[in-house]
Parts: structure tokens; C-alpha cells; sequence
């Protein structure tokens, strides 16, 4: 089964790729590297050529309402044209686990658009052609959500039921491996919120610090320092609206069983 992946060189693109291809899939990376621009939908057509299933993970992180919305709309409308003119084709789009009053909060332009990626995906091809995979919030989105000044980061305390973004790559390619269709949700085995994985994000790299440090030194100079970094101070920004409460937490998703303290290990 060929599958063309718009997008496959983003966060969630490159891990998506390679556990298609370990499962023997020929794989099309499309992106602007390449000459694939969903947007302008230069392209677009040519990477589907000869492929089984369209898959867009591309992506543009701006809460800016007007701009996601533009975004997304064309971004989606050429991928889902260039799958209408191979009847055989299915598509899969790569979204986000949202409840409807986040999609239309006019505080979250993001899922504004994400929204209309939905809508116009749905409208354009058919039930029994299309995957909806809405994934929870990942960890690696941390460092992205967060601001910096001067020792702070100021991080939004937006609740999530977070998962690492290898494994909701590999739920995804288990999904189209086995041709689903409808809609997937996927998320983490943990409800917590982006400043509390903030913090132990940060005691975890002051950790790996401190034994970077205490291994630079040799035995006979080794002071009382080694090891003591200190993990860079957090603060939490409460969100108005329904992100503060499940706007963000599928109801039912498929759960992966690798919790934050497995992630962190590996970072």
C-alpha cells in the first residue's frame, strides 16, 4: 500500500514515516522541500500519484483566528481535491482530540482552524474514504507553549491527557495500516496540564545536568555543586474558557500506555 504523507518532515510527520515504512509501506514524503506546497496546492496532485492513501499532518501553529482558518481551509481543499480525483484514494488527516466548544471559543483561533479542516474534509470525501485521527495534546508541545523571561517560564495551564508524539505516530500508522475509517481519538494514560508537565519537564533536564556536570569532572576536583542544577522556575497562566476544564480531554480515546515518567526518561 503506497501512502503519500503531506507535512512529513514536521514533528509528527517524521515519526509517522518511519512506522509506515517498518511496516513495509512505500512511503511519499511530501513537503516544501520537495516542491509540495498544500497551500498554494503546487504539487499536491503529482505527490498522489500511484498512492493508496493521502495523509495530511502538515501544520501551522498561530492562534490567530483568521490565519488558521486560512490556512487550514486551503491547505485541506487540495489535498481532499487531489484524493477526489483518484476514487480509489483515501485520506487520513492528522487533527486535534477537541470538544465543539473549543472549535468555536474565539479565544483559540488554532482550533478555529482545525475546525474548518474537519468540516471541509468531511464534506469533501467520502465517510467510507476518510480517517479523522484527533490526537490529545503531546508532551514534546511543551517547550512550544512555553514563554521565557529572564529565569521564568511561563507555561499555559491548560488541562491535556498528554501522550508522546512517537506513539500517537505509531496509533496512527496501526490505524491506516488496518484501513480504518470514521474517527479515532487518541491520548495519554494521564489527565495533567501543560505547566505541570512543564515542571517536571524542567527538574528532568536539571537532573540530566547535573550529571553531565558531575561526569565533566574528574574524582579529584568534584565539588559540592556536582549534580544540584536547579530546574528553571515555572509558572502556571490559568486560561480562560473551556481549555481550563475537559475542552482539551477526549471522552473515549485509545489510550497508549506510555505515562509522562516513561517520556521523561528518554529526554
Amino acid at each position: 500500500m503506497q501512502i503519500t504523507v503531506y507535512g512529513a518532515t514536521g514533528t509528527f510527520g517524521t515519526r509517522l514515516v518511519e512506522q509506515l515504512r517498518s511496516r513495509d509501506h512505500p512511503v511519499i514524503s511530501a513537503h516544501r522541500g520537495t516542491g509540495v506546497d498544500t497551500y498554494t496546492g503546487h504539487g499536491v496532485a503529482e505527490a498522489a500519484e500511484g498512492s493508496d492513501v493521502l495523509v495530511d499532518c502538515v501544520n501551522r501553529m498561530t492562534m490567530n483566528a483568521r490565519q488558521a482558518v486560512d490556512f487550514f481551509s486551503h491547505s485541506s481543499r487540495s489535498i481532499a481535491l487531489a484524493a477526489a480525483e483518484r476514487p480509489e484514494t483515501s485520506v487520513a488527516c492528522l487533527s486535534i482530540a477537541f470538544r465543539p466548544e473549543v472549535g468555536e471559543s474565539k479565544l483559540l483561533g488554532y482550533y478555529q482552524g482545525k475546525a474548518v479542516q474537519e468540516r471541509i474534509y468531511r464534506r469533501l470525501v467520502p465517510a467510507d474514504r476518510l480517517l479523522m485521527f484527533r490526537s490529545a495534546q503531546w508532551f514534546e508541545l511543551v517547550d512550544a507553549m512555553t514563554t521565557s523571561i529572564g529565569p521564568l517560564r511561563f507555561v499555559p495551564k491548560m488541562r491535556v491527557q498528554a501522550l508522546a508524539a512517537a506513539e500517537a505516530a505509531r496509533m496512527m500508522a496501526e490505524a491506516i495500516d488496518a484501513r480504518e475509517h470514521d474517527t479515532v481519538e487518541v491520548a495519554g494514560p494521564e489527565i495533567s496540564d501543560f505547566a505541570a508537565i512543564a515542571r517536571r519537564l524542567a527538574e528532568a533536564r536539571a537532573r540530566s545536568t547535573g550529571r553531565a556536570e558531575e561526569h565533566s569532572e574528574s574524582a579529584g576536583e568534584r565539588g559540592a555543586s556536582a549534580g544540584t542544577a536547579k530546574p528553571r522556575k515555572v509558572i502556571g497562566i490559568p486560561l480562560p474558557g473551556p481549555t481550563a476544564g475537559d475542552g482539551l480531554i477526549p471522552p473515549a480515546p485509545r489510550l497508549s500506555d506510555v505515562s509522562l515518567d516513561n517520556w521523561l526518561r528518554t529526554v
